[in-house]
Formats: structure tokens, C-alpha cells, sequence
């Protein structure tokens, strides 16, 4: 039993310890990466899946426009704005 429990925390520990670094890895190249220029693509790829995704909609649910979608934008367009928020929080130590 112990031995199963030694197993089984060595090897959460390493996945932990692979994706802490993966992480790091990553937020590095990011922060080498000009954030306005791939946010502005990042943006224009997500309006055109939006508008497909729109477009699908509109075709395989009636009630899409008049129902679904403004609760479904407008929620979307909170959890957005808290995510903005927060990420502004985040770079408020810029600022200074």
C-alpha cells in the first residue's frame, strides 16, 4: 500500500514539475513575441471563427438569433471583460 502511494506521488510530482516548466517555457517565448502584433491577428482569426460559427448557427438552430445568441454574446462578453480586468491587475505592477 505504501508502495502504491510512493508511486502514485512521485508521479504527480513530476507531471507537476514538467508542466510548472512547460509553463515557464512557454510564458518566456511568449513575453519575446511583440503582444500587440499576434493579439491583432489573434483577434481577426477569432471574429472570422465567430462569424462561422454565426453563420452555422443560423442554419442548424432556428431560434439561434433571436434566443441563443444575445444571452450566449452577452455572457461571453462579461466573462471577457472580467478576464481584461484581471489581466490589467496583473500588469498594474507595469504601470509603476
Amino acid at each position: 500500500m505504501i508502495e502504491l502511494l510512493t508511486a502514485w506521488a512521485i508521479k504527480n510530482a513530476v507531471v507537476l514539475a514538467g508542466g510548472s516548466i512547460a509553463a515557464f517555457i512557454l510564458g518566456w517565448i511568449l513575453k519575446k513575441i511583440p503582444t500587440g502584433k499576434w493579439a491583432k491577428d489573434l483577434g481577426k482569426i477569432g471574429e472570422k471563427n465567430g462569424q462561422s460559427v454565426t453563420a452555422f448557427c443560423n442554419k442548424k438552430i432556428p431560434f439561434w438569433n433571436k434566443v441563443i445568441e444575445p444571452v450566449f454574446i452577452d455572457t461571453i462578453s462579461v466573462l471577457l471583460s472580467y478576464v481584461g480586468g484581471f489581466i490589467m491587475g496583473l500588469k498594474s505592477d507595469d504601470q509603476t
